[in-house]
């Protein structure tokens, strides 16, 4: 059995045949089922929770994406949601003066 992270071209093979039970998907990689599920879970959970990355303008022939109108009110409404961005060492050691 294989060990370690999931290549890209495992992903890719799990990503095309999701008509296969992970059970199946797991004897053909020679992965554990659990390494498998895990990857299935992450992959719905994406997309499911990801709608204010579709609301962002891009250009790929140029590398270029521009957030909207949308998505930038998208992201002010989940600010609360979202955790502090200071890592967990500082978060004692910085004080803020005036709260916004």
């Amino acid at each position: 059995m294989k060990r370690g992270p999931l290549s890209n071209k495992e992903k890719q093979f799990i990503d095309s045949n999701t008509s296969m039970s992970v059970q199946e998907v797991a004897t053909k990689l020679e992965r554990s089922v659990s390494v498998v599920s895990k990857y299935v879970e992450i992959q719905k959970d994406e997309e499911t929770t990801s709608p204010i990355h579709n609301l962002f303008a891009r250009k790929e022939d140029r590398g270029v994406t521009v957030m909207t109108e949308a998505a930038s009110m998208a992201g002010d409404e989940n600010r609360d949601k979202r955790a502090t961005s200071s890592p967990k060492r500082y978060r004692g050691v910085i004080h803020k003066i005036k709260e916004d």
